[in-house]
């Protein structure tokens, strides 16, 4: 019982401990996203003047065209339905290149050409400038296709870097609802709320509480 307690502790205590260091960062991850967004709008000029730490979650205008190039992000659930979150290049007047999320479809009855696609015209949009992190998961080594949309089961921005080519930013534009092109918006800046994190230490400490508890109880009571 000794052995198994000199073990098993030290697991329950770091577990616990790293479920709260994680719910501390995706609470500063919220905190930001909240009040950056409520910021003024910047314009594609001022993301060269404005600190990259403080680009995160700011409201961008941008003015160019969609590109061609979608990435179907699969697997996406939304209110228990499975669709795609679509990803298309935005090639800004300045050019410069964006990928632009402009939000979840449903599968039922995708079509791809009548859905989604986008003709060719300088428009301007808008939307919040987010780290271009991972989307999806996948966990396999993933080769993309040749021909565009492409079906995908993660993003990335050294993926998309290869794929795109170097001048790709290194921000997703995940677009406002009112802007064109925009589908139903289901990006948020954490998958996971810091109070699920600060849910899953409380069991942690409790094992770990339990764990001690157990042991006393084992080396006091008679036989």
């Amino acid at each position: 019982m000794t052995f198994f307690v000199l073990f098993f502790f030290p697991i329950l205590i770091f577990l616990g401990s790293w479920q709260v260091i994680r719910g501390i960062e995706k609470t500063d991850i919220v905190e930001q996203h909240y009040m950056n967004k409520s910021l003024p709008v910047i314009n594609e000029k001022d993301i060269s003047l404005i600190n990259q730490a403080n680009l995160k979650y700011r409201t961008v205008n941008l003015y160019g065209e969609f590109g061609q190039e979608s990435y179907l992000l699969d697997n996406r659930l939304y209110r228990q339905e499975a669709g795609y979150e679509i990803f298309t290049t935005f090639e800004t007047s300045e050019n410069n290149l964006f990928l632009v999320n402009r939000g979840w479809v449903s599968k039922e009855g995708f079509n791809y050409d009548e859905d989604v696609q986008i003709k060719e015209q300088l428009i301007s949009i808008q939307g919040l400038l987010s780290p271009f992190t991972r989307f999806g998961l996948n966990l396999v080594n993933q080769n993309y296709e040749d021909t565009w949309p492409k079906l995908v089961q993660q993003i990335d921005y050294e993926a998309a870097k290869n794929d795109l080519g170097l001048d790709i930013n290194n921000s997703v534009i995940q677009l406002s609802a009112g802007s064109i092109g925009a589908l139903e918006p289901i990006w948020k800046p954490v998958d996971l709320k810091p109070s699920r994190h600060y849910g899953y230490a409380l069991q942690w400490f409790g094992l770990a509480l339990v764990l001690i508890c157990s042991f006393f109880y084992y080396g006091f009571k008679k036989d």
